[in-house]
């Protein structure tokens, strides 16, 4: 056939088809996860692939198909040759699929992998290559007595005293445990654009620090409380101690757990300030009204509004896995996040009113890439020009 997957062997399309729905269905294991998007990131093909092997309207279309068929027949059929051999392991993965959701993956695979792809649109324009490369590990660590130290990922671990020591190749930083009844010490990490960094607090309380962010943190708890202040987005793991509350600050407002995972979104340029709760509890106040959230909830807080509503929480925080998940999301708060995390500057031509969709791409794929996922909706189209991206029709 004359197009690019033509080098596929039936035995790796078949593996394709296998990763897409176990991507489908949720049921694939972190490593398969690793070994999907790897390929996806291979070249544009394979992301587009990918996209359409995804669309709803495609899965919605073959299963009209299928139940015109005769499944069973086909079913049997298909479990003579939709297996694969990993590790002298082979694995029939038709069995561990509801019937039509498997079949349909298979349609998919054999109508856009094994007939003529034609690529459709116009891909994203880059300016003399300079696409831009996403960020890393990288922050600003100021000590008690002004001192400031540098922290990236091309050092060796180092460690400020008994205390603190830098891990620069984890891009983490880890207090250990104290307490004190004298008056308490500061530490601040300030996370740049293009940047983001883990800090283990004295207690054991892990945070995770986005892009164009801050901290302020003692380097050991008194006895009645723990509290730090955030500007920006942080991702908290907060070690259980019910004698004594974990608070986060911005400005007036508190949000207070006890021991919990939660997000807290306060960049200045968003329309409100969110707290996301993943397990377990938080009480979160402004100093006017307070609301305790449940997992799965979300506080949205403005200077005129106090609104808690449902949401996923997985497609909030999946920065803190290195993701981005953009789930029916406005083109403005997308391109906020691209601008923190690629430091780029968004130029718009136009600004579409349209929602986007892009699950679970890797944050540390060059923008065009992640450009290139939104353009395949062909309601926007993009151009790199040095550190700047168009937004156009």
């Amino acid at each position: 056939m004359d197009n690019q997957f033509e080098k596929y062997t039936d035995e790796q399309a078949h593996r394709i088809a296998y990763l897409v729905a176990g991507y489908i269905k949720g049921t694939i294991s972190k490593k398969e996860h690793d070994e999907l998007d790897e390929w996806i990131c291979e070249n544009d093909e394979n992301m587009e692939l990918f996209e359409k092997l995804t669309d709803e309207k495609n899965i919605e279309i073959a299963t009209r198909l299928m139940q015109k068929m005769e499944t069973e027949q086909v079913l049997e059929e298909k479990k003579k040759v939709i297996s694969f051999n990993k590790s002298e392991n082979k694995t029939v993965w038709i069995k561990s699929l509801p019937y039509v959701a498997a079949a349909c993956i298979i349609l998919i695979v054999g109508l856009i992998v094994f007939k003529p792809f034609t690529k459709k649109g116009t891909p994203v324009v880059v300016n003399n290559s300079s696409d831009i490369l996403p960020g890393s590990n990288q922050a600003i660590l100021t000590l008690e007595d002004g001192k400031v130290v540098i922290l990236s990922q091309d050092k060796k671990d180092t460690a400020i005293n008994e205390q603190v020591k830098i891990l620069r190749q984890e891009g983490e930083i880890v207090y250990t445990g104290q307490t004190t009844n004298e008056p308490m010490k500061y530490h601040t990490l300030n996370v740049p654009r293009k940047g983001q960094y883990k800090l283990v607090l004295p207690d054991g309380t892990k945070v995770w620090i986005n892009a164009e962010s801050s901290i302020r943190y003692p380097v050991a708890f008194d006895d009645k409380e723990r509290r730090v202040f955030i500007t920006g987005e942080a991702y908290f793991e907060v070690a259980k101690n019910k004698t004594k509350p974990f608070r986060v600050v911005v400005n007036d407002i508190v949000v207070e757990a006890v021991g919990t995972a939660f997000n807290v979104n306060a960049y200045s340029n968003e329309p409100y300030l969110s707290a996301t709760l993943i397990e377990g509890s938080v009480l979160v106040s402004n100093g006017k009204t307070e609301n305790l959230l449940t997992p799965g909830q979300q506080a949205r807080i403005s200077e005129t509004d106090f609104t808690i509503t449902a949401i996923e929480a997985n497609d909030v925080v999946a920065w803190k896995d290195n993701r981005f998940n953009f789930v029916n999301t406005p083109l403005d708060v997308i391109m906020r996040q691209i601008e923190r995390w690629y430091d780029a500057t968004v130029v718009y031509e136009t600004m579409p009113a349209d929602h986007f969709n892009a699950v679970d791409v890797p944050r540390d794929v060059p923008v065009s890439k992640l450009l290139h996922f939104l353009e395949l909706t062909k309601r926007v189209h993009f151009k790199i020009e040095n550190n700047k991206i168009i937004v156009m029709k």
